[in-house]
């Protein structure tokens, strides 16, 4: 069972039809970890856009874009023994909603259990779509470290 704990809430946008956006923005993005907690492939369909990709960003490394079919098939393998999200924001611009979070898992991926436990940096860019809300994009990376004390 993974531990969530969501930080305070910034809407940069005014009014209140923002601020309820980014309530419902807040609320799907509890509920879409979740259902990555549980590997649950099946709730998806309901958070992914159909052109949804994961995009990595390593140090020295090109962009790694994981298209949705691939990421969803490595559902399955990702073991998040426990996460929790220490920063989150939402700007909501129209029909368009970008999160940024800070998050930390202890977690293991793949046949061979290699460990992903570490703090990420992600931004979800989730579109309005007839159906309702849904991630187009997520990226991911590590944030900088602190530059050593002088």
């Amino acid at each position: 069972m993974a531990l969530l704990l969501l930080g305070s809430l910034g809407c940069t946008t005014a009014g209140s039809t923002a601020a309820t956006t980014a309530e419902e923005i807040r609320a799907l993005e509890q509920e879409w970890n979740a259902a990555i907690d549980r590997r649950d492939s099946a709730a998806m369909d309901r958070f992914l856009a159909p052109d949804y990709a994961l995009i990595i960003g390593v140090r020295g490394q090109p962009l790694r874009v994981v298209p949705r079919d691939v990421w969803l098939s490595s559902l399955e393998l990702y073991d998040i023994r426990s996460f929790s999200i220490d920063d989150f924001r939402v700007s909501v611009r129209g029909d368009v909603a970008v999160v940024t979070m800070l998050f930390t898992q202890d977690a293991v991926v793949g046949p061979d259990r290699r460990d992903r436990s570490a703090q990420f940096m992600i931004t979800d860019i989730w579109v309005r779509h007839p159906g309702g809300w849904r991630v187009a994009e997520r990226h991911s990376s590590r944030p900088e470290q602190p530059a050593p004390a002088q």
